[in-house]
């Protein structure tokens, strides 16, 4: 069923997603503010493009007309389920959304009891997903999960994508879940990491952003849209936007902010070169 074109699983992953207080073991709650995020002068990690000092744009003012009678399936982590909520408020009279990201799951699938089951069982839901809404493309963000310290075996110490060991886990798991996603030749859009913009998580995440793009070059139906480029550039990650306060008090977008990342993800879903 559909209740004003949002799909109610939209609805009960994005309340899931926000309300979660869920987190992978020595996930610390971040502190950091963005005017001491990245320091003036910061060199980009390779593979990484130099944003210089321009104002990041916060995504789009407005969602074009080309974006009609389009389905969207959003699966990752709460960052995912905050800008599928975004594109449920500007795009759902004219296209469904179906929200299925979830606060507190990555696709790492680390062990013990600090990860939900739930965000265990991405393997065998989102084929499920796909069968069922059968979505014009799909958007998966992983970009605070996957870039903090986890233990990936009961014995082992946690740690983040700078370990050799982790990267490759990471790696092995996206390759996984776009060999889902794109199963029914739909296009996967992967988002980068705006944490490089935290001085505790800018190593993991500019690791993981490396991996996104090197994904995303290798094969077509994989295509990336840079969070991070819309968020910071190479001095720092500002808290206001174009007029806008980009940041909530848990650390995702707020309405506003949300509501002009959505239009820029759909735009260049559906709407940049003729899409």
């Amino acid at each position: 069923m559909v209740q004003g074109r949002i799909r109610r699983l939209g609805l009960a992953a994005v309340v899931a997603a926000l309300a979660c207080g869920c987190a992978p073991q020595h996930a610390a709650k971040n502190t950091t503010t963005r005017s001491e995020a990245a320091p003036s002068g910061v060199v980009a990690g390779a593979g990484e493009p130099h944003y210089g000092s321009a104002v990041p744009p916060l995504g789009s003012p407005s969602l074009s007309p080309a974006v009609t009678g389009k389905t969207v399936l959003v699966v990752g982590d709460s960052w995912s389920a905050s800008i599928g909520q975004g594109m449920s408020e500007v795009g759902s009279s004219r296209n469904t959304v179906v929200n299925a990201g979830l606060g507190g799951c990555g696709i790492l699938l680390p062990v013990g009891k600090e990860t939900p089951e739930t965000c265990r069982k991405w393997p065998t839901q989102w084929p499920s997903h796909l069968e069922k809404y059968k979505p014009d493309a799909t958007l998966l963000t992983v970009g605070f999960w996957d870039v903090v310290p986890q233990r990936l075996a009961r014995d082992e110490e946690a740690l983040d994508l700078t370990s050799p060991a982790h990267e490759k886990a990471f790696r092995d798991r996206l390759n996984q879940a776009i060999s889902i996603l794109t199963s029914r030749n739909t296009p996967v859009y992967l988002m980068t990491s705006q944490q490089v913009g935290h001085p505790q998580y800018r190593s993991s995440a500019l690791v993981m952003n490396r991996v996104l793009r090197e994904a995303s070059a290798k094969q077509p139906a994989v295509r990336l849209l840079d969070l991070r480029g819309q968020l910071c550039n190479d001095d720092e990650c500002p808290e206001v936007l174009a007029g806008t306060r980009v940041y909530d008090p848990t650390d995702h977008p707020t309405k506003p902010a949300r509501a002009r990342l959505a239009n820029w993800a759909l735009n260049e879903m559906f709407a940049k070169d003729g899409a």
